[in-house]
This record gives structure tokens, sequence and C-alpha cells, in this order.
């Protein structure tokens, strides 16, 4: 029997690394993604010890964005040229509302719009397996709310509970959907409630509720008896366009969570919402005083940039570095564990300045949101070391031994606002 190849979210932790080791197990080729590159390191190292090596990848991403979404989905397909399953578990409590660097609230960002996104935009990867399934884990049967249509992403008395738990009627909602547009007829669309499983609980918690974790992981099914109906699923998808499970047993879709009518709402609001981000996600661009023109060729001149992210106590942050335009993106590296790195996971928020040595009265500050693109780190360390060196970086450091740096990721600053005089 030829190997399989399967992507899972949330594989860093809990129920999706135990699916994906399973996978690895029988022989079939894996790739998690998550947004912690240590974990997603010790996932690579165990698989390796396995005999896995070339059979695991690792995709490090942040699935909270749509942008970030999208570039998983961009580096599965540099991977496998089909997937078998696509294994939906990622999620993360909180108990305070917050919002992500697209505008969008977070929960609801990474718990439904992702899988949304990945659902739907990884259907022709699905399509040209043979027996493809959706398997996302969220919650049908279990005592949901019903979803407020009125305001999707709780601006309003939000509750860490509550905003979870909301999660799982609008999955539910999205596999319905999908079944109902049909944008594949081959592939099955499963979702799975596991019931109280020992897993991660990846979450930042207020001092009650993670008492309340404590007692039930005390509680709760091991994790290897916990993706057992998620194996059984990869194993023998099911029949049906769509199909709801708690645990082992078959789900009747009936109710307001599985009804078509819902679904399809759902999806209109989803797309509008998608269609909304401007600039494929991101948030309305304002220039003031720069001349679009005039930054670009400063961009793409060997210039230095000045950074400036913000310290947990509110204070700058600044230092120096080589700079990329991507359209009106801009790009640069950051050392892993540096102190920038650790600044932008916290807040996003980010300044670049850049002033042309020709022009010393000019200026161009760039304000924005970052978002590391993991994928892109090694071909853009090249592609600057270039711009800046003349050489490709190997050569650089084969030439100067002490420019070697450590572990570098790409950062993408997406402008919201340029002003200065330019």
């Amino acid at each position: 029997m030829s190997s399989k190849r399967f992507v899972v979210t949330g594989g860093t932790d809990g129920m999706g690394r135990a699916v994906a080791l399973d996978r690895l197990r029988r022989g079939d080729e894996v790739a998690i993604v998550g947004r912690n590159a240590d974990k997603g390191a010790a996932f690579l190292d165990l698989a390796a010890r396995d005999g896995a090596a070339g059979r695991a990848h690792f995709v490090h991403a942040d699935l909270g964005l749509v942008a970030g979404t999208r570039a998983a989905i961009r580096e599965v397909r540099s991977l496998f040229p089909a997937v078998d399953a696509l294994v939906l578990c990622a999620r993360h409590y909180r108990s305070t509302r917050a919002v992500t660097a697209e505008g969008v609230e977070s929960n609801f960002a990474l718990f439904y719009l992702s899988r949304h996104v990945m659902s739907y935009e990884m259907t022709d990867l699905l399509d040209a397996a043979d027996s493809p399934i959706i398997v996302n884990v969220a919650g049908p049967g279990a005592r949901t709310p019903r979803v407020r249509w009125h305001d999707l992403e709780l601006e309003h008395g939000y509750d860490g509970t509550t905003a979870m738990m909301h999660g799982g009627p609008l999955n539910d909602l999205l596999g319905v959907g999908y079944a109902d547009e049909a944008p594949s007829r081959k592939v099955r669309y499963a979702l799975l409630n596991p019931g109280t499983v020992s897993t991660s609980f990846s979450g930042e918690y207020d001092v009650t509720t993670a008492a309340q974790i404590d007692a039930i992981r005390a509680t709760a099914t091991p994790v290897e008896e916990g993706i057992r109906p998620i194996l059984a699923l990869l194993d023998r998808p099911p029949a049906e366009p769509v199909s709801a499970w708690v645990r082992h047993e078959p789900l009747p879709l009936t109710g307001p969570n599985f009804d078509v009518a819902a679904a399809r709402r759902l999806r209109t609001e989803t797309r509008r919402l998608l269609a909304a981000l401007p600039r494929g996600g991101r948030r309305p661009y304002v220039v003031s005083g720069v001349s679009a023109e005039r930054l670009r060729e400063v961009l793409d001149s060997p210039i230095f940039a000045t950074v400036a992210t913000i310290q947990p106590d509110g204070t700058p942050q600044q230092s120096v570095v080589w700079v990329e335009r991507d359209g009106d993106d801009v790009l640069f590296m950051v050392g892993i564990g540096s102190r920038k790195e650790r600044n932008i996971r916290r807040d996003p928020r980010v300044s670049v300045l850049v002033c042309p040595p020709d022009a010393p009265y000019g200026y161009a500050a760039i304000r924005g949101r970052a978002v590391f693109e993991p994928a892109l780190s090694e071909r853009l360390r090249d592609d600057l070391t270039k711009k800046y060196v003349g050489v490709p970086y190997a050569e650089h450091v084969a030439r100067t031994p002490e420019a070697e740096a450590g572990d570098v990721i790409a950062v993408r600053l997406v402008p919201e606002r340029t002003a200065g005089r330019l």
C-alpha cells in the first residue's frame, strides 16, 4: 500500500501531534502546521529518531491571520501534490478578548476563520487524492450557544468560554455549508467531538479558569485514547459528504447547528468578511506627504532602515536593518529569540524609518503590523545579502566568517500608514 499525505493543524501539541506521529509510524508523510518553532523542531527531531525524517514536515505559520493561513497553504503546496486528509485541531483559549493584526477577534480567527480558509482553499489538493477527508475536530453534539449573527466576533459581552463554545456551531455550519456547495464531489467532511481529552489546552487563562482546566485534566481521556476516533475516520472515511460524530457514534444532522440555510448564511457572511479585509487581509493603507513611486525607489536601493518595535513597558526599541520590498510591503529579518522577535510576537505594531542619503531632509515613516513568514526566511536572507553585499549569503559568510548570523526569521511589515517628506 502506498503512503498517504496528511496535513494537521495544531500539530505541535496534544491530539494533533499524536495523530501526526501515528501516521508517520504507519509510513505516511505528514506536515504539521503551528506557530511554535521550538515545538516544531522537537516534532521533527522525534520523527527523525523514529526513522521518519524524510516524511515529516513542519510548516511554521500563524493561523490566527488570514495571511498566515494562506502562507501555510502555499508552503503545503510546495511540499505535496495532493493531500489525503486535512485534520483541523488548532485553537487557543483567551480569557480576555484580543484582536489580531488583521482586526479580527482572535478566537474567531483561529478556531473558525482559518478552518474555513483551509477547507476551501485546499480543496484542489484534497481532490487530487483518491479518498480525501477533512476531519474538523470541534464540538458537534455539545451544548453550545446559538450563533450570534449580530455579533459573530463577540465584541459585546465577551467571555473566554463562551467564545470557545461559540466556535462549535460555526464549525458545524462550516461542514454543512461545505457539503452543500460541494467544491469537490470526492472530499468527505467529518465533524468530530472527541470528548474531553487531556490535550495541551493551549490558552491564556485567568486564575479561575486555569484552576478549572487543572480539574478537567485530572479526569480527561488520555490523548492516546482520545485520538482513536480521528484515526478511525482517517482509515475509513464516511460515505456521506458530511457527517458528525461524538467519539465513535454518528450524530443526526438535525437542529440549528446543521441547518443548511444557516450554513449558507454563514458562508456568505464569511466571504463578505474575507473580501472586506483590504489588500488580501490587511487594513487600509494611508499615505501622507510621500510619493509612493519615490518610496519604492528608496526601498529598492541598498538603504539602511531603522525598525522600531514596542517593549513590554511600552518604550520603543530600535535597530538598523536591511530591507527589501514586496509590492508596498517591507521585508526584513530578525534573529530568532531576539528582543525584536519577542516584541513583535507580543505586539505586532512596527514602524520602519528610511532616510535617503542623497536627500538629508527627506524621510518616510512606515507604520503597520508585522507578520512572520518563516517559509520566506532563507530566500530573503540570500536576497538581502546580494542586495547589500553583492554576493549570496553562503559566499559572504565564507569570505567573512564573523558575518554569520544565528537563526533568523523573515518579517513582513504590512503598511497601514506612511507619512513623511519624500
